[in-house]
């Protein structure tokens, strides 16, 4: 009989390509595979996908004397100028506070909800940190093994920077001591292993945000010119993602107007889509901003070829944000679609390493547009050795078949009989440095 994984994710497993990616490829390899994701009343309960179940269980609010105000859309706001005054951003501190009480007192119940609704598992996968105590609890209750995914710093993440001082450290004193009690860490990239070895003690494997295998076509289909009816001469500019706080959406809306013949395709849903849009029509340039929602993870590698340049301009508003390698990079990468990236530690090491495009102040609207004109003016030999540099990374050292047999290896040693748990703290000489060698984050 098959083992059995459980991936718990904090979302509705809409639009997650990790978890997507990580679902579909143990089924591959043999796994009976559920995704644990939370109730919406517009999803269905239980989804039987390509090999793999997902089940919503809702995530319980018993604690209604606890006072947490619902936070207004694209509350973190509060951080940018000419954003809410003070009132506002104490509703938000306090908000945010309130969240974090509610949430730690009703984790045994989560638990228990999902254990009604899902069968016991060989490894309860955690996917961030809001279900890592989760994890545990269920382990406690079920049996099994646990893997923490930290996909970012998750204390210095835009989501709990603004959290008050001692909530933080009582969170972060939470992530060491749940880490600490998991039987395997992975995380997405180098510099934020070295951040988990510096901060919780620990050393993690690195499982990246690789691209999945795919054939390009050649040409590429121009799904946007068709979709927007634009000149065959327009050069497409995307953005793919959520559409939050300090993506560096509002300085590409601004870049975008100081690039000859070139349109902007922004790709997503979320809280600041309504302030962006708006922004949009105020432009002179507006007729060259396009607007599209959320796709499936499967349509994200078609799509983004049919773009001349992917613009990743996240800002750098957090460590998280510092340190990231945001799946888009990989998308866009397994696409054959070069890059313009933030000069950030996470993102410029990748693109040094391959080649795969251009860096830029993601800050300053004017350097955007002249990376991406960089890019687009290029001759049309220089052109395409970015996109081969793109495709050869995407089949080498970053490919996702890779980063899935690094995966494999981690549960291999949790298998009973085997020596465990994996989760090793690391000695203070190599406190702050991370375990990963080359540009690739293979580790040794």
């Amino acid at each position: 009989m098959s083992r059995h994984v459980a991936l718990l994710l904090n979302n509705p497993f809409t639009g997650d390509s990790r978890s997507w990616k990580l679902a579909t490829s143990l089924a591959r390899a043999g796994w009976r595979v559920t995704v644990v994701a939370r109730a919406r009343e517009d999803l269905a309960a239980r989804e039987d996908r390509d090999g793999f179940t997902v089940i919503r269980v809702a995530q319980p609010r018993p604690l209604s004397w606890l006072p947490a105000p619902s936070l207004p859309v694209g509350s973190m706001e509060a951080a940018r100028p000419g954003g809410p005054g003070l009132r506002a951003r104490v509703v938000d501190t306090v908000g945010r506070a309130a969240q974090a009480a509610r949430y730690l007192l009703l984790t045994r119940r989560w638990a228990a909800d999902i254990a009604a609704a899902v069968p016991a598992a060989d490894i309860w996968q955690s996917e961030g940190l809001v279900t890592l105590p989760v994890a545990l609890r269920l382990r406690a209750m079920l049996g099994g093994r646990v893997v923490y995914d930290s996909r970012d710093v998750h204390v210095e993440s835009a989501r709990f920077a603004r959290l008050p001082g001692p909530w933080r450290r009582l969170l972060a004193r939470g992530e060491r001591r749940w880490s600490r009690s998991a039987d395997a860490v992975i995380t997405v990239n180098r510099p934020f292993a070295a951040a988990l070895e510096r901060m919780l003690g620990l050393r993690a494997t690195i499982v990246m945000n690789g691209p999945v295998a795919w054939q390009r076509p050649d040409p590429p289909e121009r799904r946007f010119h068709a979709r927007f009816g634009l000149a065959p001469s327009t050069r497409v500019v995307l953005h793919l993602g959520a559409l939050q706080p300090h993506r560096g959406i509002e300085e590409l809306v601004e870049a975008i107007g100081l690039v000859d013949d070139a349109a902007l395709v922004i790709v997503g849903d979320g809280g600041r889509k309504p302030a962006i849009e708006a922004l949009a029509a105020a432009m002179a340039h507006r007729d060259r901003i396009h607007f599209l929602p959320a796709v499936a993870p499967a349509e994200i590698l078609p799509l983004t070829a049919s773009a001349d340049v992917a613009a990743i301009t996240i800002q750098p508003s957090t460590l998280n944000h510092r340190l990231n390698t945001p799946t888009k990079l990989f998308d866009a990468i397994g696409a054959g679609t070069p890059v313009v990236a933030s000069d950030l530690p996470g993102m410029a090491e990748i693109v040094r390493a391959t080649g795969c495009g251009t860096l830029c102040d993601p800050g300053s609207p004017a350097d955007i547009a002249r990376a991406i004109r960089e890019v687009l003016d290029a001759p049309a030999e220089v052109r395409a050795a970015l996109r081969a540099a793109c495709l050869r990374a995407a089949r080498g050292p970053l490919a996702w078949d890779r980063q899935v047999e690094r995966l494999l290896e981690v549960y291999a040693g949790l298998e009973p009989g085997r020596r465990g748990p994996s989760v090793r703290p690391a000695s203070r000489a190599r406190r702050g440095r991370s375990r990963a060698r080359g540009p690739s984050g293979d580790t040794g």
